[in-house]
């Protein structure tokens, strides 16, 4: 299995870490993303991906890179019986579902969901998985018991009322509580009332010690419930108030205790002894959802109010604050500034550096006033520092400067020739600049000059963050954390061994034929360079030049015949070409490099700039008007392009300096 990068991707808000247990809290990564902010409760899968149950907005899952959301709505009216999900449990490939109208099966392999008939379509309030690894699950006054390939075994009747939550203790014994009611247990396929002694309702249950059970009850708090003779001991510590969840985390010892007025932590010994919590949670922070653990042991707490969070130790984090999405408003206030920026960063000593539309200015941390650092720089949308303390700035109109030095300069290589706007700057772990456009993303190497590319097919005006994260990285795994799988037999098998042998020898035919496709390629560029040299044989030599000359193939001919009389048209396509010579697009790519060891483009491009080196040679017109006579319509652009197949730019190129002084290495990009 292919694992996914998970350091939080996204708009992620790391809050103060403060704790005399050495806890942790953080605001759940990627919940702005949710299809409906009021969570219901929280689940970690087999595979490190949280799972949302939201109220209104159907089930969300987020893997780290993006969230997806299953609802129904007017394309999809069937998918979800309710959009109001409530419950959720993993088994095996499978996410099972409880809504508000009946259960419903995600399969992980190919994210179908069909419903479980068998429910009743009423609410679904829990969902639990046994030891053994059967399902339990409770709508309408019913506990469905399904096993682990999810095919219905028992129905049991609820005596009584609805049933809340479903638990199993350490000893393999099923309980339930009831709405406005009293406690259940299992005994063979019935459930009955287990003794209970308190006028307080039980809502929730956990593992106590020696074979106890820790009971949330409505009004008394938690209490120790022996189940053999259904007595009852009250927690000095916890008798008061409502209990809407109660969790044991085993690894820890400790109890976590959900209640109207807030989350509460007890050390779960034979009486709970209550531990200080309030330190790690930010003021005013109601965490009213249910509760759930992670893989290790992590509390993951769900909230109606958009503050869903995770609660662990300090040496289980791996989290860092990227960037907070804030309005230029905010941003002006946050840091006292005078106008509104329209672009904003930070340099290695704090001094903040900020655009105003019109100029540049920085504020020191310890000044101020600012400082007007460029003046007359309009229309910049993004800036940041590389390491090298170079500042870039990027435009609306996709121009790209760096400042270093007191020097402004344009970034030729890497300004965005379509005039896209850009959105927003970073620099990655190498060093590289990730530039975002309007309609695609870039990673420019600024040393090597490679520039990369990935297109964003979307539609709508939106604004995107980028995080760059470490490999085998999950919500619940460290970036140190290594994964080792084994190898399955099947692959160490003889006749994978065959594949093996083919791969290696398809990737001999490839080499071998890009070397043959090279060599043609040289053989083509020179030439076309010969004939810009003005190479002709003497009669002495020329019946020994006339055996060494190449004929020119007549289809080959006949292309760059078009092309030349196509020259000035910057338009001029493959497909206009290849109709021309009467051929399909295919067809004519396949003739072309097997005559020239050149793609199409790069053919029309090497006869552009054959004919553009003419007209340099003869010195009657500028660079511009060459470019733009040969068909190129920026001239930068024509500027690469010229120096790559000739080895010097066009503005030294004369009459004087012929093409067989370069050394041109026949590389179009």
């Amino acid at each position: 299995m292919r694992y996914t990068l998970w350091i939080l991707l996204g708009w992620l808000f790391l809050v103060t870490d403060l704790s005399a247990q050495g806890l942790q809290y953080l605001k759940m990564p990627n919940q702005e993303l949710l299809s409906s902010d009021k969570v219901l409760f929280l689940m970690e899968d087999s595979e490190g991906c949280i799972y949302y149950a939201t109220e209104g907005g159907g089930i969300c899952r987020d893997d780290g890179r993006q969230v997806d959301v299953f609802r129904s709505d007017a394309d999809h009216p069937d998918l979800l019986g309710s959009n109001n999900v409530c419950s959720m449990v993993e088994v095996g490939r499978h996410i099972i579902i409880g809504t508000f109208h009946g259960a419903y099966v995600l399969d992980k392999s190919d994210f179908s969901i069909r419903h479980l008939s068998e429910v009743d379509d009423k609410r679904v309030d829990d969902i639990i998985t046994l030891q053994c690894g059967d399902l339990l699950l409770t709508a309408n006054m019913k506990v469905y018991r399904y096993d682990h390939s999810l095919k219905l075994k028992s129905i049991y009747p609820v005596p009584g009322n609805y049933v809340a939550r479903l638990f199993e203790d350490a000893k393999g014994r099923i309980w339930a509580t009831q709405w406005q009611g009293g406690l259940l247990r299992l005994e063979g396929d019935k459930l009955v009332e287990a003794p209970w002694k308190l006028d307080a309702q039980p809502t929730d249950l956990a593992d106590g010690v020696k074979g106890t059970l820790w009971v949330g009850t409505m009004g008394c708090g938690v209490v120790c419930y022996h189940p053999d003779d259904g007595s009852i001991d009250l927690q000095p510590q916890a008798s008061q108030g409502t209990v809407t969840d109660v969790i044991l985390s085993v690894a820890e010892n400790r109890l976590w205790v959900n209640t109207l007025t807030g989350l509460q932590a007890y050390e779960a010994s034979e009486q709970l002894k209550s531990l200080p919590l309030v330190s790690i949670l930010p003021a005013g922070t109601n965490l009213s959802g249910r509760l759930s653990l992670d893989r290790h042991g992590r509390l993951l707490v769900a909230s109606r109010e958009g503050v869903s969070a995770a609660i662990g130790r300090d040496n289980k984090w791996n989290v860092k604050e990227i960037m907070a999405t804030e309005s230029a408003d905010s941003m002006r206030q946050a840091h006292q500034l005078s106008t509104r920026p329209t672009a904003l960063t930070f340099s290695k000593d704090s001094t903040l550096w900020f655009s105003t539309g019109k100029d540049i200015r920085r504020k020191r941390q310890s000044a101020e006033t600012e400082e007007i650092v460029l003046t007359d720089k309009k229309d910049v949308s993004a800036m940041t520092f590389s390491a090298d303390g170079t500042l870039w700035l990027g435009t609306i109109f996709g121009q790209l400067y760096r400042y270093k030095d007191g020097q402004l300069s344009v970034d030729e290589y890497a300004t965005n020739e379509y005039s896209d706007g850009i959105v927003a700057m970073s620099t990655d772990s190498t060093g590289r600049l990730v530039i975002v456009y309007d309609r695609y993303v870039r990673l420019y190497d600024t040393e090597r000059y490679t520039l990369r590319q990935q297109s964003r097919e979307a539609d709508g005006v939106y604004c995107i963050e980028l995080q760059e994260t470490g490999p085998n990285a999950r919500w619940s795994q460290p970036d140190r954390d290594v994964i080792v799988e084994r190898l399955p037999r099947w692959l160490t098998s003889w006749w994978m061994w065959c594949v093996y042998l083919l791969l290696i020898a398809g990737v001999g035919v490839l080499i071998a034929h890009n070397i043959i496709l090279r060599r043609q390629r040289d053989k083509f560029l020179e030439m076309m360079k010969a004939e810009i040299r003005g190479d002709v044989p003497d009669e002495e030599t020329a019946g020994h030049a006339s055996q060494q000359q190449p004929e020119i193939d007549p289809i080959l001919q006949k292309a760059i015949a078009f092309v030349e009389k196509n020259l000035g048209n910057e338009h001029y396509t493959v497909e206009e070409l290849s109709l021309d010579m009467c051929m399909s697009r295919m067809t004519f790519y396949r003739k072309i490099q097997s005559l020239t060891g050149q793609k199409p483009t790069e053919f029309i491009r090497t006869i552009r700039l054959r004919r553009a080196a003419e007209l340099l040679r003869q010195g009657s017109q500028t660079v511009t008007e060459v470019s733009f006579a040969t068909g190129f319509s920026s001239v930068s652009y024509f500027s690469r392009c010229f120096r790559t197949m000739y080895g010097v730019p066009p503005t030294l190129f004369c009459k004087t300096t012929t093409a067989d002084d370069r050394s041109p290495n026949g590389n179009l990009s």
